[in-house]
């Protein structure tokens, strides 16, 4: 179960993921350090459409790829305009997951300019009871500049315990600090994982501005005697940074602890990491 908070706001967008995986099955959780978010920034540079995307659903493949890993390695390493990276990404995803029989759906928050989009791809037809197609549908729509959504099977608990409200009252004030709002999304998160095991009560939340106001950011939040794994996921102009950016903190931890600054960042060894899954 996952648990998926978005909102958009006057001065850009924000995304909050937690990171719990759990068996369909069982409901054993199997991995507390899942990421479930990527921000991409489309080309031109800058101007260009800028998303945060986030799924809920099947998590691994069965060759053991993570979905996030997966939908990275699929979007990057061409610099294309939104509708061709999703097209893309939309194939591959009737390729590789459409024969698993498995619900998955990737929420998209996006902005350019001004303007607000919000849709996603997925493979759930949303009826009463829900059923699985057999290819991704792709839809996406432009909202108004305060926009607020959930999503994952624990939404319903957010929905029903009226943690939105809050948020939804104050989607037109613009904060002194972004993180204010960050900080908001992760304490609805928490207080969801208190009454739904299936979502972890750390998150991480993604901001991304609208303008020169304030920089683009993301934050895992923990508290005491909780960890996760620094992850920056990030596509720009096709370009993924997520490995490079880990390389270059495990090298700036190194450094701090006594050791040489010394990244490793192979040409050759990046290139592959850099390659778009064929």
């Amino acid at each position: 179960m996952t648990l998926i908070l978005g909102m958009s706001k006057p001065e850009g967008i924000y995304v909050c993921v937690d990171y719990r995986i759990t068996d369909a099955r069982t409901s054993a959780i199997v991995d507390d350090a899942a990421t479930k978010c990527l921000t991409v920034h489309y080309p031109p540079l800058p101007g260009g459409t800028k998303a945060l995307l986030a799924f809920t659903g099947v998590a691994v493949l069965p060759d053991g790829t993570p979905t996030m890993t997966w939908i990275r390695e699929t979007l990057r390493g061409e610099s294309e305009l939104p509708d061709q990276s999703l097209a893309h990404l939309r194939d591959h995803l009737d390729r590789d997951y459409a024969r698993l029989r498995q619900p998955l759906i990737i929420n998209i928050l996006a902005l350019h300019g001004e303007r607000r989009f919000f849709g996603g791809l997925s493979n759930l037809r949303a009826v009463s009871p829900p059923s699985l197609l057999s290819s991704f549908g792709y839809m996406m729509q432009e909202v108004d500049t305060n926009f607020l959504f959930a999503n994952g099977q624990a939404a319903a608990r957010a929905l029903a315990d009226e943690k939105l409200a809050k948020m939804q009252s104050l989607l037109g004030v613009v904060p002194r600090k972004v993180d204010d709002y960050m900080r908001l999304l992760a304490i609805v998160n928490r207080r969801v994982a208190a009454r739904e095991r299936s979502v972890s009560p750390f998150c991480k939340v993604s901001f991304i501005n609208a303008d020169d106001r304030f920089s683009a950011t993301s934050q895992a939040f923990v508290e005491h005697g909780e960890t996760v794994p620094f992850e920056m996921s990030i596509i720009l102009a096709g370009i993924d940074l997520t490995d490079i950016a880990h390389r270059l903190s495990e090298a700036v931890h190194t450094a701090r602890s006594g050791g040489a600054f010394a990244p490793s960042l192979d040409p050759a060894e990046m290139n592959e990491l850099l390659k778009r899954r064929s």
